[in-house]
């Protein structure tokens, strides 16, 4: 067993776990998408993806992140959208604090930016998780360089959260999105399930 672990050995253990060697549209994780936290929570107990990455950061935050983001990128390209949003999240939360800038603008709003079309595919429940995921970043710091900035864009929208929700999802979304006139949405709300129901006969 190598003991000596580089940091390019931590990074190879991490870019590879819980990712099969199939390929695209291989379920890898353990849940399918019925507990995201649980399948984020397998890619960080995987492997040495823990504390010997945690070790190996120096005095230049930026710049390690910067090179594990570089790593990360090509790992993510031919694997089903679920199992590249909670990669997302799990690469994220095991970059160092101190770059969490270098995160949210190289990593989490590069990944949005680069895979606009996952949201059409991914379930309204994990889209709603990653968006609390984000808020969870910004409140967790002082919004540094302007990341909240970066953050915002990140997020997926009321549209693209309920691209593929059925009409009661979308009804319960929107309730718990924050919105002021619940008269109104309830109305909306029974409008589309009437119709939902009307479309089915």
């Amino acid at each position: 067993m190598n003991t000596t672990c580089t940091y390019n050995d931590s990074i190879g253990d991490l870019l590879t776990s819980g990712l099969s060697a199939a390929g695209a549209g291989t379920r890898v994780f353990l849940t399918g998408g019925a507990d995201i936290s649980a399948d984020i929570a397998l890619i960080l107990s995987a492997g040495q993806f823990g504390a010997d990455l945690w070790n190996q950061w120096t005095s230049h935050p930026a710049a390690d992140a910067k090179d594990f983001i570089k790593n990360a990128k090509p790992t993510i390209v031919n694997i089903d959208p679920y199992d590249r949003i909670i990669k997302v999240i799990a690469v994220a939360q095991k970059i160092n604090p101190k770059a969490v800038d270098v995160n949210a603008k190289e990593w989490i709003l590069w990944y949005r930016q680069s895979y606009r079309e996952d949201y059409k595919t991914l379930s309204p429940d994990v889209k709603i998780y990653w968006n609390d995921y984000l808020t969870s970043v910004k409140a967790a710091f002082n919004n540094p360089n302007n990341m909240n900035a970066d953050l915002d864009l990140a997020r997926f929208n009321e549209s693209e959260i309920n691209y593929n929700a059925t009409p009661i999802e979308t009804v319960s979304n929107i309730l718990t999105s924050g919105q002021s006139n619940i008269k109104y949405v309830l109305y909306g709300g029974i409008g589309l399930l009437l119709v939902y129901l009307l479309s089915k006969k």
